[in-house]
């Protein structure tokens, strides 16, 4: 695993005290990463879960896009999801729903790992 990917987890780590953070390198420099008990909030249910993304081993100039997150998350509203979250995902042999957040300038404004799960909740949070 190349350092820029290690030290993305352990940022995640210290990011996310209270939960677990799981890695399967890829086997090219990059790593598979799954920070479980993530809170995600009272508009969902259950009201936390695991995120899920690939840190590739470009890291950090190549983005972490998709994140993922267990499929059987739901809105209690009972307004479906729409894109840019997805259903019929599947992230390292679990199934998942998928959450597109793209950043199309990381050649020159780099997001850290940390940054890319932070802005996924919020757009979470956020979700109408």
């Amino acid at each position: 695993m190349k350092q820029e990917v290690a030290k993305a987890i352990d940022e995640l780590k210290r990011a996310f005290p209270c939960s677990d953070v799981s890695i399967r390198e890829d086997g090219d420099g990059g790593a598979y990463v799954i920070v479980e008990n993530v809170e995600i909030g009272s508009r969902f249910e259950p009201s936390t879960t695991w995120l899920g993304g690939h840190i590739p081993a470009l890291y950090p100039y190549a983005d972490i896009y998709p994140l993922f997150m267990a499929d059987n998350v739901r809105r209690v509203d009972g307004v479906e999801f729409e894109s840019p979250v997805t259903t019929g995902a599947q992230f390292v042999d679990r199934p998942a729903l998928q959450i597109s957040r793209r950043n199309n300038h990381t050649q020159h404004f780099p997001q850290t790992a940390v940054a890319k799960f932070v802005k996924v909740l919020s757009f979470l949070d956020e979700l109408r």
